[in-house]
């Protein structure tokens, strides 16, 4: 889930426009990332991950973060006599040449802290249900991507994560000075630092890819909700049968949360597949649930008539091709800025465009994107220097963020990076979005023309997000959203692709059974906390 609050439209502030060619994100569809993962998002998902693709703040000091601290021990007062094989998990799916970085990287690893690392992936058609299964099997991993969008707070609830607070005052004293004090409350969890969130933030929304040449051609001038974007993948059909109109996988879950977003629909809870939101226009907040909300019937009968129309396709929900827009298969996608601009850079003939979706932008939420060191891990103190590396040293920072210098990317005299093998290594592709550096980022040149344009639409959206710290403690329902989880992917995945032959018949079913699972006494709990926060925060 993305969770954002602005404080201030920092547009003056240097940004890059991180080019997450898939997306670090998420199924709430909450401006990411919503995600990485950068393209983001984050936010397996067309909604997933990723990054959205504007703003940044760099690193500063946090009172709670640097308390205690100071520079840490040198290196040299830390005990690297005995060699170790780190493992670190990232979500999606590594450049071609992800190995061969991977390689440089660990000759450098080996030299400075006797390590060498092995990333694995976990892909994005199926993260909602791996990601929290690998947490729970115990095997040793040191280092994992962590996110509002993978559930961190409800996983570092669970005991997932090392509470890190302590051992970073020693082992990445940088980066816990780093985090900023806003961003420390944020990740903060019952008084534990179970994550070092990216001191990076952003104005997001997932909205629409398309195709700019396609839309000339049809005669179409812009896409301003979802309607619109019904209109494009209709002339796909009429025009153009050999591509996908959608471009969608799997474990996107459909137009659901676009739907929401653009009503000012809020998903408060950070879980994923929750039906559970907020409206943002309300001075005084109640969570309800989006399959009881007067529009949705309305929706789903859209949903019915675009499926049988063929806007994608009829084995969408076992499509796991998250590429088809890039591989020249699909005339759009559905997630953010980030992959926007990566997919402009790789077919700059297409004249790709982003059309926003949401209501209201949010300043993206501290755990938008980081990185967690799993209570399996056997090897934490050399995994957090690791991250320290990651995090404030340009040269690790640009392996697994750009590639190789020279092979894959060059840096232009004005201090911008030029790729030069975007099939080998795709800048920020490949959810280095745990560890973004402000200070490090570089802006890229190809990128979208209109940049600065769409920048401006999400600012002018952007509000501030009261919520932005409510981290709601699932404990007492757990059980509850676990049984809703698995009732929305069930029953309304279907509804969403238009394969309930009746929709009025279709969403009962999926109310009675949500309710079976426990949503009302979800709701009860959940108002209760909402409500205890708020008054703790007037």
């Amino acid at each position: 889930m993305r969770r954002s609050n602005v404080l201030t439209l920092l547009l003056a502030v240097t940004l890059t426009m991180a080019i997450a060619l898939t997306g670090c994100g998420n199924n709430s569809g909450n401006s990411s990332a919503d995600s990485s993962g950068g393209n983001s998002g984050a936010s397996g998902s067309s909604n997933a991950g990723g990054n959205a693709g504007t703003g940044g703040n760099a690193g500063g000091t946090g009172d709670n973060a640097a308390a205690g601290t100071d520079n840490g021990a040198a290196k040299s007062d830390i005990d690297l006599s005995k060699h170790v094989n780190l493992t670190m998990y990232l979500i999606g799916s590594p450049a071609r040449d992800y190995d061969m970085v991977l390689a440089e990287l660990n000759k450098k690893l080996e030299k400075d802290l006797n390590a060498t690392l092995k990333v694995n992936w976990v892909g994005w058609a199926d993260y909602g249900t791996q990601y929290p299964l690998l947490l729970a099997s115990g095997e040793p991993i040191d280092l994992v991507y962590a996110s509002t969008w993978t559930n961190f707070y409800q996983n570092a609830r669970k005991g997932a994560f090392l509470d890190i607070k302590d051992l970073a005052k020693k082992y990445a004293p940088k980066s816990l000075a780093q985090i900023t004090p806003d961003f420390y409350k944020q990740t903060e969890v019952d008084g534990h630092l179970y994550a070092m969130p990216a001191e990076f933030y952003q104005y997001g929304d997932m909205g629409y890819i398309v195709r700019g040449d396609l839309m000339k051609k049809y005669g179409l001038t812009s896409i301003d909700g979802i309607d619109d974007y019904g209109k494009f993948m209709d002339a796909v059909v009429k025009n153009d049968p050999q591509l996908d109109p959608s471009g969608d996988i799997s474990s996107s879950g459909g137009l659901e949360t676009y739907y929401a977003n653009a009503q000012g629909y809020y998903g408060i809870l950070s879980s994923q597949f929750s039906p559970f939101y907020i409206n943002m226009d309300d001075a005084n907040p109640k969570i309800f649930n989006l399959y009881e909300t007067d529009g949705i019937l309305d929706y789903f009968k859209k949903m019915k008539e675009w499926g049988d129309k063929g806007y994608w396709s009829k084995s969408i929900l076992s499509n796991k091709d998250d590429k088809m827009l890039t591989e020249g298969k699909a005339a759009s996608k559905l997630h953010n800025q980030d992959s926007w601009s990566g997919v402009y850079m790789e077919h700059p003939d297409w004249d790709v465009q982003f059309y926003l979706n949401s209501k209201y932008t949010y300043k993206t939420q501290a755990m938008q994107d980081g990185m967690a060191v799993p209570a399996s891990s056997k090897n934490p103190e050399r995994a957090l220097m690791l991250l320290e590396l990651l995090r404030t040293d340009r040269s690790y920072n640009n392996l697994l963020t750009y590639g190789i210098e020279g092979k894959h990317y060059e840096i232009t005299a004005d201090n911008k990076l030029k790729p030069l093998d975007l099939d080998g290594f795709a800048p920020d592709g490949y959810c280095s979005w745990g560890f973004k550096a402000p200070e490090l980022r570089y802006d890229v040149v190809g990128t979208p023309p209109n940049n600065a344009e769409v920048r401006q639409k999400l600012a002018d959206r952007a509000r501030e997000n009261p919520y932005a710290l409510f981290t709601p403690d699932f404990e007492p329902v757990k059980n509850e959203m676990a049984a809703v989880t698995n009732i929305v992917q069930q029953y309304s995945f279907p509804l969403n692709y238009g394969y309930v032959k009746n929709p009025e018949e279709g969403l009962k079913t999926l109310v009675s059974k949500v309710k079976s699972a426990g949503s009302e006494k979800i709701m009860a709990e959940m108002q209760k906390q909402l409500d205890a926060f708020l008054a703790a925060n007037q």
